[in-house]
């Protein structure tokens, strides 16, 4: 499930950009205002894969993510990071007109391992080229803040084979943000495995929640899906040399797969099988009738 947990990743950390900088903009100094502030954000990932009504107990991976984010296309072209771990200077890659650059990780079997690429210490993460000049966002990590709870989903059993013509409920475990960070989310998404395209996001969920909806005709039929269901606590941050927030994630993410069924007859067609099974019963008496007829006058 690694490839979908670090797409996934992406794909969120995209989704969440307008919503975080809505978050930060409320407190935002005045001097700010003159150019396009920048959001730097380094995340640390444990990635779960759940197989049955329970939940996992031992993480399958590690990963890490490093970026940055900001208002409008153009103003910055090209981003860096630079930190304590050997692979450092990171290029951020973007699409072209992005307002996104972010890195992913190789996936690690172990935290140890995960640290010793990406240790703590300061991270420099840069935005530059395109209008708005050059913005760096400075990051001093220093501890890990996950939640204790690990994410899983209460009804997994059923959802192999669900309807996908009616609605479906799916529910979960609800989380507490750990007390040394900012805010805590809970991301509920699911993912055509055939297209890649995530059909389900249901984003930036308080932390109580414990259930979600995905509404008939949602979901295609007899068709595999990726979920993952992710406990988010975030320490944000702002600097007041550079102008630019930082946002430090520590993230626990629990996969898994599924198949929907097939999508069952209308009730009416029910209600009209007996009336088509008379029907096919009187047209064949009437064929026999027909050869009858057709015999005795031969």
């Amino acid at each position: 499930m690694r490839s979908s947990s670090v797409r996934q990743c992406a794909l969120r950390l995209a989704l969440a950009s307008g919503l975080a900088l809505t978050i930060v903009s409320a407190a935002k100094p005045a001097a700010a205002n003159s150019v396009d502030p920048i959001t730097g954000y380094i995340y640390d990932n444990k990635s779960y894969d759940q197989t049955s009504n329970s939940a996992p107990t031992t993480p399958a991976g590690y990963f890490f993510s490093i970026g940055l984010f900001f208002t409008n296309a153009g103003d910055y072209t090209t981003g860096s990071a630079t930190y304590p771990g050997s692979g450092s200077p990171q290029s951020l890659p973007a699409p072209a007109g992005s307002t996104q650059f972010n890195y992913d990780s190789a996936f690690y079997p172990t935290m140890a391992a995960l640290h010793a690429a990406y240790p703590f210490g300061h991270y420099a993460i840069t935005a530059s080229g395109g209008t708005a000049g050059t913005a760096t966002a400075y990051i001093n990590y220093r501890h890990d803040y996950f939640t204790s709870a690990i994410p899983y989903l209460t009804n997994f059993s059923a959802l192999n084979g669900l309807n996908p013509a009616a609605n479906f409920n799916v529910t979960f475990n609800s989380f507490t943000p750990n007390s040394h960070v900012s805010e805590g989310f809970t991301f509920l998404t699911i993912t055509d495995v055939s297209t890649g395209v995530a059909v389900v996001n249901d984003d930036f969920l308080s932390p109580t929640t414990i259930s979600a909806l995905i509404s008939a005709g949602t979901l295609l039929p007899d068709t595999l899906y990726d979920y993952e269901l992710d406990f988010s606590d975030r320490l944000n941050g702002y600097n007041n040399g550079s102008g630019s927030f930082t946002t430090q994630g520590f993230d626990l993410r629990t996969d898994g797969s599924f198949i929907t069924g097939e999508t069952p007859l209308p009730s009416t067609w029910f209600l009209m099988l007996p009336g088509i099974a008379g029907l096919g019963f009187v047209g064949l008496r009437g064929r026999k009738r027909n050869n009858a007829a057709r015999l005795a006058t031969a």
